[in-house]
């Protein structure tokens, strides 16, 4: 199994990380029930003391189990080359953003405190601080539909400062247009109306006209964008 390929959610790296215990045996070395380990490799959002916990009896990167950034093994010829992150460093280098069961350009629903949170995406905090970003003010959705393209491609991640809503010229915001979640560029014209402009030029752009701007409502501005190279 080619790990690079298949291992793209923690639940699966998890699945890795126990092998070839059996679920039941690796839930008693970290001292944790079996139905608990069973919910975290069905996708269910552990602890950050539970995966430290994996991490270090599995003796897999905290960092990799996480973010799947780094390599899944660690044999004990490599170990001084690839160690083992401990949590009050991660804790130290980053932030863990929440992601929602939220889709924008062709999503429905709500998107606010009541929103399921799906999983978690680690960011550097040096990063944040060099943006100016609050963590307590961010957010990660994900891109459905072509309306974006190419900037922005179907299923791809969005990172979300929702503390930012004023309107700047030509920046992408996810925006809330009645039902319906958008990721979208704004311009704003002399009259007080919108527009809404997809960079998919086969899409007719969106105007909002300065009656209808109870429509319309500026959730944050997209200031990163995950992409997929395959």
């Amino acid at each position: 199994m080619d790990g690079s390929n298949t291992l793209n959610s923690l639940s699966s790296r998890v699945e890795q990380a126990i092998k070839p215990h059996s679920i039941r045996a690796f839930a008693s070395k970290i001292d944790v029930s079996e139905g608990t380990l069973r919910r975290i490799l069905k996708g269910e959002d552990p602890k950050l003391s539970i995966i430290e916990r994996i991490a270090e009896e599995a003796s897999v990167s905290l960092l990799w189990l996480i973010t799947g950034e780094d390599q899944a093994t660690m044999p004990d010829s490599q170990a001084s080359m690839h160690p083992i992150v401990k949590l009050e460093e991660f804790n130290e280098a980053f932030v863990l953003v929440p992601g929602y069961h939220v889709s924008v350009s062709t999503g429905h629903g709500a998107f606010n405190g009541h929103t399921q949170i799906a999983r978690h995406l680690a960011f550097r905090k040096k990063w944040l601080e060099y943006k100016n970003l609050e963590k307590s003010e961010l957010a990660v959705v994900f891109a459905k539909g072509d309306s974006m393209e190419p900037t922005i491609h179907n299923n791809n991640t969005i990172l979300v400062d929702l503390s930012d809503k004023k309107l700047s010229e030509g920046l992408i915001y996810v925006v809330r247009l009645g039902e319906e979640l958008y990721a979208k560029r704004l311009q704003q014209y002399l009259d007080g109306s919108v527009r809404l402009i997809s960079d998919n030029k086969e899409y007719v752009e969106q105007v909002v006209k300065p009656d209808e701007m109870e429509q319309l409502e500026i959730i944050g501005k997209v200031v990163w964008i995950g992409k997929d190279l395959t």
